[in-house]
């Protein structure tokens, strides 16, 4: 296993630059560059290769394969080490990377102190704009076994809204939790309105097929709902016309769909349509925002 760490993918990018812009082989790199970044050019060669970025050609020379030229073509530090992480946990498939479906803050946690620099340096511990999302979200998939991550896109929309409905009816710029880690139990915490700064914790839940859709309350989910104090529901119907309809759901709402534990059984995770709440949460006045796209 490559132990990756911010110096020698440091060193890989400057070996890649050397290949692209010479003619030499690995033993005329290592000959004429002691060290690459930091560290021995031996190091840094056997890296690249492992990562399927530099390769010999049938003439014996250092050349970039197509993920090398891809790394290589990318504009900023944070950008290319974005994807040599995305190359390194597809290449090295670590089993700290399992951690991704519980949130980033467990991956970090989990990866050691060297990629852990790495994430710092790519800016991918914190922060939620639209690249530092996707990388997460990319990283969820492949946890999931997923390489088709539609299902999560829908329910960051879900929550990016939630975040702009929550921003404009507080004036405050809610946390989004479910980036960091979405073990607790809900996305989003808010305040209960702009005279009562007592917390509000939402789970979202997002459909692009309205009354007719449904969603999945895992126990843990629900078990959060019961034991706040202020806490609501967010379903999100994401319309195809480019409109998107909220029906804001209370704990006891939800109750009347959560199933109840008997005899020795327990229930983990339950399936509830959309329109158990009504259609006209969705297409009536009571429909509690609509926004556009």
């Amino acid at each position: 296993m490559i132990a990756l760490s911010p110096g020698l993918a440091q060193g890989c990018f400057e070996l890649l630059g050397i290949a692209s812009r010479n003619a030499l082989t690995f033993r005329e790199i290592s000959s004429a560059f002691g060290q690459l970044g930091s560290l021995p050019s031996a190091r840094v060669i056997e890296t690249a290769q492992a990562l399927q970025w530099l390769r010999a050609s049938e003439n014996g020379f250092a050349i970039l394969t197509p993920t090398g030229a891809r790394l290589v073509a990318l504009a900023g530090y944070e950008a290319i080490l974005r994807q040599a992480l995305i190359d390194y946990i597809e290449v090295e498939r670590p089993a700290w990377v399992q951690n991704a479906v519980f949130g980033r803050k467990k991956v970090i946690a989990f990866a050691g102190s060297q990629i852990g620099q790495v994430f710092v340096e790519a800016g991918l511990a914190e922060g939620t704009d639209e690249a530092v999302i996707m990388f997460w979200d990319i990283m969820a998939a492949a946890a999931r076994g997923q390489r088709n991550h539609r299902l999560t896109e829908i329910g960051r929309q879900g929550e990016r809204l939630t975040i702009a409905h929550e921003t404009k009816r507080t004036g405050r710029k809610p946390k989004w939790v479910a980036i960091d880690n979405n073990e607790d139990g809900y996305d989003v915490l808010s305040i209960v309105d702009p005279a009562d700064v007592r917390p509000l914790s939402i789970e979202v839940k997002a459909s692009t097929m309205g009354a007719a859709g449904a969603f999945h309350l895992s126990r843990n989910e629900w078990e959060r709902a019961q034991e706040t104090e202020n806490h609501a529901f967010h379903l999100w119907d994401l319309r195809k016309d480019g409109q998107a309809a909220l029906a804001v759901i209370s704990a006891e709402m939800m109750c009347r769909h959560v199933p109840s534990d008997q005899g020795d059984g327990t229930w983990e995770d339950v399936r509830i349509p959309f329109g158990a709440f009504g259609k006209e949460l969705f297409e009536g006045p009571h429909s509690a925002a609509i926004s556009r796209l």
